[in-house]
């Protein structure tokens, strides 16, 4: 019998985490006061999924000064439970291709991805404990390298499935997908446009930069629903 406590970290806390999330989202954007951006003439009563951030959910005020109290609770704590769910899920990660024994090279790699998806889980985790508006290059900081360490995560998760004498190659062959659609983003956030305080950009320079980043989220979530689907019948077959 594989342990509860594996099942437990890559199958149902995942799901309860992720839906947890979209419900905290959701109720956010709801509650989200509005926002305006002066040099573009932007401005809205309301959440606005292509000229604001996500991390615009998780800041104390909003653009125009107004209170976020409510949304900033719900969507930095999401985050908090995000970073954790990764730290869980990657340590179980490491236990489950030991309990299955299988081959030496699946179960090294899964030791190698367990500190990255430590440092993947922080990182995101600061995300929601630093708000944009607490500490600007903070937050920056820990948003891009969460993202970056996930790339860097993604592959080593991607190896160990392939090496697998039990998991299938096609769980490997959609997480090295997403590498791909990360890498693209990690070009966008890093070399893209930039946006900030006090910096001048273009309403297309910010949408490019806030539909990618809702693009990626979503792709991840869909990813790990994948790999979550994967390990479960997994431990279907085991039991």
């Amino acid at each position: 019998m594989m342990n509860k406590r594996i099942y437990f970290g890559l199958v149902r806390f995942p799901i309860v985490a992720i839906s947890i999330f979209f419900i905290c989202f959701l109720v956010a954007a709801l509650l989200f006061p509005g926002s305006e951006i002066e040099h573009l003439h932007f401005k809205s009563d309301m959440y606005s999924l292509t000229h604001n951030f996500l991390s615009g959910l998780g800041s104390f005020e909003t653009s125009s000064g107004e209170s976020n109290t409510a949304s900033s609770i719900l969507f930095n704590g999401s985050l908090v439970l995000v970073g954790t769910t990764l730290v869980l899920f990657y340590i179980r990660f490491k236990d489950f291709f030991i309990a299955l024994g299988d081959s030496e090279k699946s179960i090294k790699l899964a030791r190698i991805s367990q500190p990255v998806g430590l440092v993947a889980g922080v990182l995101f985790a600061g995300v929601g404990f630093v708000p944009h508006d607490l500490h600007f290059a903070a937050h920056v900081f820990f948003a891009n390298y969460a993202f970056l360490v996930l790339f860097i995560l993604c592959i080593l998760h991607s190896l160990t499935v392939y090496h697998s004498k039990f998991m299938s190659n096609r769980y490997a062959l959609g997480y090295m997908l997403f590498c791909i659609v990360l890498l693209v983003y990690l070009y966008i956030i890093f070399l893209g446009p930039r946006i900030g305080p006090n910096t001048l950009y273009s309403e297309i320079d910010l949408m490019i930069q806030v539909i990618s980043q809702k693009s990626i989220v979503l792709s991840l979530i869909l990813s790990i629903l994948i790999q979550v689907y994967g390990f479960h019948g997994l431990f279907k077959k085991m039991n």
